[in-house]
C-alpha cells in the first residue's frame, strides 16, 4: 500500500528566537541540519518520491536527510499564512487567543483559514492516493500547521499536540479509506 511519511522541517533561527514565521522565509540552524542527518539513520525506507512546500527550510531538511534528490514543490504543503502574527514573537500574541489557535479552534488573525489548510491536505491526499501505486513510498517535508491539522484528520482532536522539529506521521492507504468512509 502507498505510504506517505509527513516530516515537519529542522529547527529553524525563527524557532530559537521564539518568532511565529508563519509563510516567512528562515533557514535551518546548524543544530536543524544536524538533527536532520540523524533522523535519516532511521529512515531506512527506500523513497520513490519527495516532495516539498515552497519553504527553502523544507527543502534544507530534504537536503540534510536524503542528499540531493530531485523534489516535487508543491504550495498545497506550505505553512499556514498567519496574518498578522506573521513574523512577531510569540510571547507578543495573546496567549489565549495562541492557545486556541495551536489546537484549531480559531484562525490567525488577517490570516489563512485553518479550514482552507483542511481543504489543501484533502486536495493533496486525495492526488497522492489515486496517483500512485499501493507500494510506493513518498517522504514529504512540510510545516507545523500542516502536519497538526494533518493528524486531526486521524486521530482524536483532544490527543493533537504541535509536533516537534522534524516529527514523523504516517498516512498509509487503509488510513485514507478510512477517513473517505467517515
Amino acid at each position: 500500500m502507498a505510504k506517505l511519511f509527513f516530516i515537519r522541517h529542522g529547527q529553524t533561527e525563527a524557532n530559537v528566537a521564539g518568532i511565529l514565521t508563519g509563510t516567512l522565509e528562515t533557514n535551518l540552524t546548524n543544530k536543524g541540519i544536524e538533527d536532520a542527518k540523524k533522523l535519516s539513520l532511521s529512515l531506512t525506507d527506500k523513497f520513490d518520491f519527495y516532495y516539498c512546500s515552497p519553504l527553502k527550510r523544507t527543502h534544507q531538511t530534504l537536503i540534510a536527510i536524503k542528499g540531493n534528490v530531485e523534489f516535487i514543490v508543491d504550495e498545497r504543503l506550505t505553512e499556514v499564512f498567519s496574518g498578522y502574527w506573521q513574523g512577531k514573537f510569540k510571547y507578543e500574541l495573546p496567549k489565549d487567543e495562541y492557545e486556541l489557535y495551536k489546537k484549531g479552534l480559531l484562525n490567525p488573525p488577517g490570516g489563512e483559514e485553518l479550514q482552507d489548510v483542511d481543504k489543501r491536505i484533502n486536495s493533496f491526499l486525495n492526488d497522492m492516493f489515486s496517483k500512485y501505486k499501493k507500494d510506493d513510498k513518498i517522504l514529504i517535508v512540510t510545516h507545523n500547521a500542516f502536519i497538526r491539522n494533518l493528524k486531526r484528520l486521524f486521530i482524536d482532536s483532544d490527543k493533537v499536540v504541535e509536533p516537534k522539529n522534524l516529527e514523523v506521521f504516517i498516512v498509509n492507504d487503509d488510513m485514507y479509506n478510512q477517513i473517505i468512509k467517515k
